[in-house]
Order: C-alpha cells, then structure tokens, then sequence
C-alpha cells in the first residue's frame, strides 16, 4: 500500500484555503486516477475522499481518505459491471457513506460514466448530500467508442438517472482524445490525458463555487449552464481547457496554447457551444488589468461570440504563474441526439436487410428447341437445383414443358425427375441390371447435447456484441456448427 503525506510548505495553510465547503469524492477506478492527480499537482487544502470495490484501486491510490466497499461481499475484486451487485454493496456501505455526505456545502463527485460502482455510489450519495443540505456536481466522463455499446449504453442510462437527481452534471467525452497525438501512440497516454483534465475540472469548479478572490461567481452560474437537461438525451455538454504559464509571457501565446486542448481540436464543437466560463488564479502580482488582458485575448481568438462568466482569485502559493481553465457549455437542451453524435455509436444488433434473390424464370422456348434425346447413363451429370420462385405459390403446371420433339417421346418417363418440386440433390444413377434408381442411405449425423451452462457472477451484465454476435457464447454455437458424436 502507498502512503502519502501532505508535507510541502503549504499544507498548514489546507484549512485556509477550503474550510470544509467542497469535498471532492472519486467514485471507482476513473474517480481514484483523478483524486491522484490533484494529490500530485493539485493545490493543497483539498478535501479528497475514495470510494471503490477494486481492491488493487484502493491499494494503488495516493488519496489518505481512500475506503474498499463490499470486501464481504466481492472480497476485493470488483463489480465487473454489474450495477445491481454494486447497488447491493451501497446498501451495505450505508453507514460509511452517510459520514461522509455530511459537514460541508459542496460535493463534487467523480466518475466514469460506463463502471458500477461508481455510478451505483454516486446514486445514493446525491441522495444522501440532498438530504445534508449540500449541492452535489457530478462531472463524469463517457467511454471511448472502441469499447462497445454495452458500456456506451450504461453511460447514457447513467447520465439520464444523475440529471433527474444531482444539481449539475457536467458530462465529457472520450472520444475527443482518439485523434490525439499521445493516445495514439499509447492508449494509457490517452486515459492518463482525461485524468488530467478531469482533475483540473473539478479544482475550477472549487474555485468557482466557494474561493473568495478578486472576481467572484457562485454555485447559480454553474448550474445555469449544466442543470438543464433533466428528460432530454444530450449527452455530451462539457468541453474543457486548461493552461499554465508565467505571468510575464506573452498574453496571446498563452491564449493561443489554451485554444489547442484536446478536447477543442474538433471545430464541429463550435457549432454547440454558447457559454463559457473562465477560471483565472494567480499570485498576489495578479490585477485586475491582467485578468481583464487575459479575457479580452481570449475572446479576441474564441471562434464564436459567446458570453462569458469570469472568476477571478489568488493563490498563497509563492510563485509567478497564472492558471486559466475554461469551462465551455451547450445550453439549449434538445430533444434527440445529434445526427452526427448517433452515426459514431451504431446500434447494438444493427438491423440486416433482408436479401431478395431474384430467380430468372426458365426460357420455354429455348427447352423447345432441344433436338437430341436426354441419354440415361450410369453416371449422368447433376443438374443444378431449381429454387421455387418467391412469387408463386404453386408449383408450375406439368405443360409447360409438353413443346418437345418426338425422340424425346421415347424415354420413360421414370427417367425425369419430378416437375412438380424443385430438386435438392443430383437425381441417383439408374444401375442397368436394375432398370430403378438405387436408394441413398445418408447417416444422420446428431449433435452433442450441451447443457446450457450459467454465467455466473456474470448473469446480469450485458452481452459482448460484436456485428450481431454474442462473443460470450462458445463458437460452435455461434456459427451453428454440429459436433460428431
């Protein structure tokens, strides 16, 4: 187990900064990666609690105030996506999960949006920070693409149930990191990116809604902009960027490489967005004059002419760095996904078309004109099978071919196969001591019977499919295949 101690010349100073107003709480492995970055490189004075069923997470976290749930029930190895198991363990958490939703007026709650224990937490801590009187912001973050619809589907149940219930919910996708330079040389790249991110997130939102300072918003403009899309499916409303420079560099550069975050590198956002809310912090050298420098830049190189709420607070750190971090928004909740966020999430079992063969019908005036007899030989060539037309419903009358010449009058008629049903299998050879044809014994071949075995712990999470095939099933089910006894 990691242990860590708050021992750098700040940490006395952690009551000052956050007196028991914000607590932030990651919630599963996505919540405990965040919780360790602002650890590392955030600002002291944070209240940081973790919660998860993983033991390896809990044991891996640097985070002091860090809880395993359920060890009587999954011993440590998780929930495995089942929501109902982690809702089980919550029940029996209750007690420890009350303490902490009390004695303090914001909870900022931390998860991804597609794990069960996260989600299942954070349920019944809105609930219980509802009834301590606090206001509870969830930031949550999507799945990337490549990890199925299964888990994309539990996100969008998730984010439909948390806006019914939390003050704000501020949602952010992970696919916004697929064209990335660093997530495509390593996927670990990728989600240690969106930690980042998601760990400045909720220190702006610190700041935002209890930091006093030179420019001072509130808890209202954060819900103004995230707390409206209680039963509409917008799913992604949140965009972020952050930057960190000295405070004598160039006030454009610093605009400029705040402007190429990775989540704003696709211009089709631009097309959402229209609030923004800017976090700016500093040293005591920080005026108004800079803060109003810095704004103006940015809304000089914003591609769009958006409002924007800023707040503006120092730091007691003893440095010559300004931090910025902006919060952009989509208001104007609508009633359907987006055409475009729809075509990169196909659904589940896509629909397949139903293929019409189209049967020529037979060219009686070319069987007409057949000049030589049909010749019975001891291994006659097979003749291809003739599928019944889908448009008929009764088999074609026996005249249709009466147009033959007088040689072919001469065969018997026990050499012609049935008009009146289509042939599966080449007509047997007749043998000639015989005269008849030779009865084919095929042996039926039987099938191994397999008892359909459970899935265990597994029963009640999702299939994995994958093009209209369940991978969870054995192949030889899958394909249809036969297994000789």
């Amino acid at each position: 187990m990691i242990e860590f101690t708050q021992d750098g010349p700040f940490a006395d100073k952690a009551d000052q900064l956050f007196p028991d107003r914000v607590r932030i709480i990651g919630l599963g492995q996505t919540g405990a990666a965040v919780c360790d970055q602002l650890v590392l490189h955030g600002r002291p004075g944070q209240d940081l609690w973790v919660f998860d069923s993983d033991q390896l997470a809990i044991e891996g976290s640097v985070v002091p105030n860090r809880h395993l749930l359920g060890q009587s029930l999954v011993h440590g190895l998780g929930c495995n996506g089942d929501l109902q198991l982690a809702r089980e363990i919550v029940a029996l958490e209750e007690a420890q999960l009350s303490a902490v939703s009390r004695g303090c007026d914001f909870i900022i709650l931390v998860l991804g949006l597609a794990g069960s224990t996260g989600v299942a937490v954070a349920e019944r801590l809105i609930e219980l920070g509802h009834e301590a009187g606090a206001k509870v912001i969830v930031i949550g973050v999507q799945p990337f693409a490549f990890e199925g619809w299964a888990r994309r589907e539990k996100s969008t149940l998730a984010i439909a149930e948390m806006r019914r219930e939390a003050d704000s919910v501020l949602v952010l996708s992970s696919d916004r990191l697929a064209d990335n330079d660093a997530t495509r040389k390593n996927i670990r790249h990728g989600f240690h990116l969106m930690h980042e991110l998601l760990a400045k997130t909720a220190q702006a939102l610190s700041q935002v809604v209890c930091k006093r300072g030179l420019i001072q918003l509130s808890f209202a403009d954060v819900r103004s902009l995230y707390g409206r899309y209680a039963g509409s499916e917008v799913l992604e409303n949140c965009w972020v960027a952050h930057v960190e420079g000295s405070i004598r560099d160039c006030t454009e550069d610093l605009i400029g490489e705040l402007l190429e975050g990775p989540l704003l590198a696709d211009e089709k956002i631009w097309k959402q967005i229209d609030h923004a809310i800017v976090a700016v912090s500093g040293t005591r050298d920080l005026g108004l004059s800079d803060v109003q420098e810095l704004v103006s830049a940015l809304k000089d190189l914003l591609p769009v002419n958006i409002p924007i709420a800023t707040s503006a607070s120092l730091d007691e750190e003893n440095h010559d760095k300004v931090r910025m971090s902006v919060l952009l928004a989509m208001t104007a909740p609508v009633a359907a996904i987006p055409a475009e966020v729809a075509a990169d999430f196909p659904p589940a079992t896509p629909a397949r078309k139903p293929q019409t063969a189209t049967v020529p019908m037979p060219d009686l005036k070319a069987t007409a004109k057949l000049a030589s007899p049909i010749a019975v030989t001891d291994s006659p060539k097979a003749k291809p099978s003739r599928p019944a037309s889908p448009a008929k419903t009764k088999p074609a009358p026996v005249t249709a071919i009466n147009h033959v010449s007088e040689d072919e009058s001469n065969v018997q008629p026990e050499s012609l196969p049935p008009v009146e049903t289509p042939v599966a299998i080449p007509a047997p050879a007749l043998t000639p001591s015989q005269g008849r044809t030779s009865r084919r014994f095929v042996a039926k071949q039987e099938e191994m019977q397999f008892e359909s075995a459970t899935r265990g712990r597994f029963e009640k999470t999702h299939e994995t499919m994958y093009r209209g095939e369940n991978l969870d099933q054995p192949t030889f089910r899958r394909r249809g295949l036969k297994i000789k006894v």
